[in-house]
């Protein structure tokens, strides 16, 4: 089953804080390109923001309410290892 890279995005940046793009890619093992892309859509919709230092995203807390209202096994999938 395909998996939402917006979701792991929102996932990551909950479990880990404030994450460069280019981490947040290694970590999906997705294209910076792509990252960027859903970054864009999230940070649109109000879920996350850049921080002062460029490429650096974190969770808003629109995108931590979000986050949180994903069922408790689907956050465990994505955080999984």
């Amino acid at each position: 089953m395909p998996t939402d890279p917006k979701k792991e995005i929102l996932a990551l940046l909950a479990d880990r804080g404030a994450t460069p793009a280019v981490e947040l890619a290694e970590r999906l093992d997705r294209h910076p390109v792509t990252v960027d892309r859903h970054c864009y859509d999230l940070e649109s919709g109000g879920h996350i923001t850049m921080t002062a230092t460029g490429g650096v995203y974190k969770l808003t807390p629109q995108g931590r309410r979000h986050f949180e209202r994903l069922s408790e096994s689907e956050a465990e999938r994505l955080l999984a290892p």
